[in-house]
């Protein structure tokens, strides 16, 4: 959804929200609200509004939703003023000539990540370490998406300290970069991404899957398809990317 789509449902939102809610405007506002809740996430954030409904507190990451969607008034307010704000912001962005026009997606942001290996070729040094390799992708990823959360600001996710390298919030995705080096193990390091997987997902409601990337700077994957396809069979992996190294040699 690019952001004059988004605009028009969210001044539509607002039309529905204001004044008298019946169940059926409400309805309508819930379904509008479905379709525009990635574009409130990325330019909003996720808080943690907590709500009581007679009972345990409810928490809901916006005051929008914990203003009309939870049943209770007294964020109504306040979430008429961020849905006023965020409208603003989209307006901003519609009229913006300089912000691109590409829509959102997880396919596009699996393309970008497929061109690392080409964006490599132009530097005068190519990765030799998965930090360089983490480095290059974050540029590659910041001049794409507006919010970009990378390893040190994510949050811990499980009983360890599991902390995958990207975040894309708009689009609900992770990304987990692996290094293969001259030492590196195949089989290692394909069960460390499998038993990494149930962690970043533990008491995590803000990414739904996780995209592998792996750049093979010492050629071991010559023929990566059964690699690939094994860790594909992994539910919460949307893909699996395997990127040649330059300027090492083939072992």
């Amino acid at each position: 959804m690019n952001y004059k789509e988004a605009l028009d449902k969210l001044e539509r939102l607002r039309d529905l929200l204001t004044g008298d809610l019946s169940r059926e405007k409400l309805d309508q506002a819930c379904q509008i609200y479905g379709e525009v809740e990635e574009v409130v996430t990325h330019l909003v954030g996720v808080q943690q509004i907590a709500v009581d409904i007679h009972g345990p507190k409810a928490i809901y990451p916006n005051y929008i939703e914990a203003g009309y969607f939870s049943g209770r008034t007294f964020f109504r307010h306040a979430g008429y003023t961020q849905l006023q704000k965020l409208i603003g912001k989209v307006r901003q962005l519609a009229n913006d000539p300089c912000v691109p026009a590409m829509e959102a997606s997880t396919s596009n942001l699996i393309g970008i990540l497929s061109r690392l290996r080409e964006c490599c070729q132009y530097l005068e040094r190519p990765p030799s370490n998965e930090r360089e390799v983490q480095d290059i992708l974050w540029i590659m990823l910041r001049s794409h998406f507006d919010r970009v959360d990378r390893e040190d600001t994510l949050p811990r996710f499980g009983a360890k300290n599991y902390r995958p390298d990207f975040g894309i919030p708009e689009l609900r995705q992770l990304i987990e970069v692996k290094f293969i080096g001259d030492k590196t193990s195949l089989p290692e390091i394909q069960e460390s991404i499998i038993a990494d997987i149930p962690g970043y997902f533990t008491g995590n409601s803000r990414f739904d899957a996780v995209i592998i990337l792996v750049y093979d700077y010492a050629h071991k994957l010559r023929d990566p398809r059964k690699f690939i396809e094994d860790l594909r069979t992994v539910d919460e992996i949307t893909d699996v990317l395997v990127i040649p190294g330059i300027g090492a040699s083939a072992t």
